[in-house]
């Protein structure tokens, strides 16, 4: 899936938490069937270091093993790591994308792949701090403009070329657009002054949030024009993923005020509801078969809980002992991957892949505690980055792929 997903980051990482149990047999790599994934480490564009130093995270992988993310260079600012800059990793080659301006304090993120090789991502120009959606296409990079403002920011890249995001218009506003072929459209609003996409198909059917004409936000369905999707009872919704029939998952409020998430299809909302001592629910992801991932929360509590959504039921994802879950990413086959803890602190970060029911532990890369995962491709393989300790700034973009017809890791049930 092309799904947007900073609001999935490693927020779950605490620096000042110390947990003995991350030494535990059961939170090793014993844990992970290594028949079933090979743990590649990807590298690092930082050559001052002797390729140890800084820090590099994979975001998705196309079918065919492209891998997009970023990796410190080792040179310009921030000290001592270097710049930031996007990736393309192929058949072992790390290959640097580098930036719109060229100079050695710009910055840029690789964050989306399609299956075509064309990669969508951000530069953050180094003296304005100006962000800019761009496109790295052949091995060149495509400045994708902005509706007249000075930024742009990316959501979402599908197979057939369409770029959804956000960009500034003259009256410092955002306006949700879509880029395709050199052109980028604005998709205005419900009437009130912002918008924003979240993601897009390869019908270029859009999906994302705005401002009503009364002030509220709803979430829209763009197919040629801007469609109010309503809510829940509630004043306000929003979208966050598009399936390749149309159908939209996101959030609502209800009649009472709680946020549920929602299901949208043919014109009818339908509320996912939410697992047993939580308050509210967001629907995140949604694939061909209109399953949706997403997440279950309490106000009282700092922690959240994944689920997967289907036929009208929710299921706890679950966790490997801990507590928090945060869900990145789900294919056709109903396999979700993310984020969850391994214990009750919250630094205790493993990544996962959920299937069947059950929660299955994906291990690091030899010699790091740590794991997250955040993209997963049509074959099954996982991308993220391992990290090295609790609070390290030494990470590594990490490839979890699929070994042909092996059996899948070992099954750990959720708790």
């Amino acid at each position: 899936m092309h799904r947007f997903a900073v609001l999935l980051s490693a927020a779950i990482l605490v620096s000042a938490c110390r947990d003995p149990n991350l030494q535990g047999p059961a939170h090793t790599l014993a844990q992970f069937n290594a028949g079933a994934y090979n743990l590649v480490d990807l590298g690092t564009l930082d050559t001052t270091h002797n390729g140890g130093g800084g820090g590099s995270q994979a975001w998705a992988a196309n079918s065919q093993g492209q891998v997009v993310g970023f990796s410190r260079t080792g040179i310009g600012e921030p000290s001592p790591y270097g710049a930031q800059h996007a990736f393309l990793w192929e058949q072992g080659v790390m290959t640097d994308l580098g930036t719109l301006g060229g100079t050695p304090n710009e910055q840029s993120t690789a964050r989306f792949i399609n299956e075509g090789g064309q990669i969508v991502g951000w530069s953050v120009r180094h003296l304005s701090a100006a962000t800019r959606a761009v496109l790295w296409d052949g091995g060149v990079v495509h400045d994708l403009g902005t509706l007249g403002g000075d930024r742009s920011m990316p959501s979402g890249l599908s197979d057939a070329g369409y770029v959804v995001g956000s960009s500034r218009i003259p009256s410092g506003a955002s306006h949700a657009f879509l880029w395709l072929n050199g052109v980028m459209q604005d998709l205005g609003t419900l009437g009130g002054n912002a918008s924003s996409a979240a993601a897009v198909n390869d019908a270029g059917q859009v999906a994302g949030e705005s401002q009503t004409a009364g002030g509220d936000t709803h979430a829209f369905l763009w197919d040629g024009a801007m469609h109010d999707l309503g809510t829940l009872g509630g004043p306000s919704s929003g979208a966050a993923a598009i399936s390749a029939q149309g159908v939209v998952t996101g959030w609502s409020t209800d009649a009472s005020g709680q946020q549920h998430g929602f299901l949208w299809s043919n014109g009818v909302m339908q509320d996912l509801g939410l697992l047993p001592g939580y308050a509210t629910s967001s629907g995140l992801l949604v694939n061909a078969a209109s399953e949706v991932a997403g997440q279950v929360s309490s106000p009282t509590s700092p922690y959240t809980r994944g689920f997967f959504w289907a036929n009208g039921v929710m299921q706890d994802l679950g966790t490997l002992g801990g507590q928090n879950t945060l869900v990145s990413d789900v294919d056709a086959q109903g396999r979700v991957i993310g984020t969850t803890t391994a214990s009750t602190c919250l630094c205790s970060t493993r990544a996962f892949m959920w299937g069947d029911g059950m929660l299955r532990d994906l291990g690091a890369l030899p010699g790091y505690l740590l794991a997250e995962a955040k993209g997963l491709n049509s074959r099954g393989d996982v991308v993220g980055r391992s990290i090295w300790s609790v609070g390290s700034d030494l990470w590594r973009a990490t490839l979890w792929r699929r070994a042909a017809g092996a059996p899948g890791p070992r099954m750990v049930a959720s708790e």
